[in-house]
């Protein structure tokens, strides 16, 4: 039987098709076929068409389906803007992103210029991805276009993506649909983060922070074990906490011994402001062996409230 003669019958598959869907049936109960025959006519189709690919890219392509973005719509990610990063941190970003959407990620080596980035799996599809952590106003080439196709090979993928901070030309822009390959422009990055917080916020249980403990000094650094934010540890008992996606600490402290003697909170009014000087926020200070602020777990509810801003 010529393929194109069912044509139609295809058609109805694929848009019934789900993984388990039984090819057999269908076309024992649509053609009214005996099993033997039945059997035999899924199995070259399946030989012609792997069903669970498609199905598979179908729901990839709900992303590009989306890009109906109303012109002048305001994205709610605009406080901490991905423009401070830097290009590795870009990319740990995006792996945070693809993973809350619900892929497998592998950052490639940063030493291999390859033009893939990164390499998402799910349901067996891989799909490689080029990050450009790039100025708003410096414009994506076709050559980074063609780079990533090549690169989809290096990694046996079978799609490939660029997401950027920045745009595309037109000549790029033109390159990826003729090589079918996915870009995430400025804005559709933040129409797409701004889903992934939007899916956070309703289905995504509440939460806590952990309990004031001992000190709170023991308190602020359990904080770094809360999975929301991460604890780096300077020198001389000095200690920043970030928050994921935001390169610039949202908090430092310092401490002597199991005593914090300087507190400053990182950020201020959505701008990165220094831990000391006439223009930091301190909470603690220390002169002359004399601690100044709020202590304990009132010093520690101040943090709180303050670090909710993030969540």
């Amino acid at each position: 039987m010529n393929p194109i003669k069912f044509k139609g019958i295809l058609r109805d598959i694929q848009k019934q098709y789900t993984p388990g869907f039984n090819i057999s049936d269908f076309l024992k109960k649509r053609l009214n076929l005996d099993d033997k025959k039945a059997e035999l006519l899924s199995s070259r189709i399946s030989k012609l068409v792997d069903f669970n690919v498609i199905h598979t890219l179908n729901k990839t392509e709900e992303f590009r389906k989306d890009k109906e973005i109303p012109a002048k719509k305001e994205h709610k990610f605009n406080i901490y803007s991905l423009d401070s990063l830097s290009g590795l941190e870009f990319e740990e970003f995006l792996k945070w992103l693809f993973c809350e959407l619900g892929y497998k990620v592998e950052l490639t080596k940063s030493t291999a210029d390859s033009g893939v980035d990164l390499v998402l799996t799910k349901d067996k599809i891989k799909i490689a991805v080029q990050a450009k952590r790039y100025n708003r106003n410096t414009k994506i080439s076709n050559s980074v276009v063609l780079k990533t196709h090549g690169g989809m090979g290096v990694y046996k993928c079978d799609k490939s993506m660029i997401v950027t901070t920045s745009f595309f030309t037109r000549q790029a822009i033109a390159d990826a649909k003729k090589l079918e390959i996915d870009l995430w422009d400025r804005d559709y990055l933040s129409f797409i983060i701004d889903k992934v917080d939007n899916l956070a916020d309703n289905v995504a249980p509440k939460f806590e922070f952990p309990h004031y403990k001992t000190s709170l000094c023991s308190s602020l650094k359990n904080l770094g074990n809360s999975g929301n934010f991460s604890l780096k540890y300077k020198k001389n008992g000095k200690f920043d906490i970030y928050r994921h996606g935001i390169n610039h600490p949202i908090l430092s402290f310092r401490s002597n011994s199991s005593q914090v003697n300087h507190l400053s909170f990182r950020i201020k009014n959505h701008d990165s402001i220094p831990e000391y000087g006439s223009n930091s926020w301190t909470i603690i200070s220390s002169d002359r062996g004399s601690i100044y602020g709020p202590e304990g777990n009132s010093a520690y509810s101040q943090v709180i409230n303050y670090l909710k801003e993030f969540i």
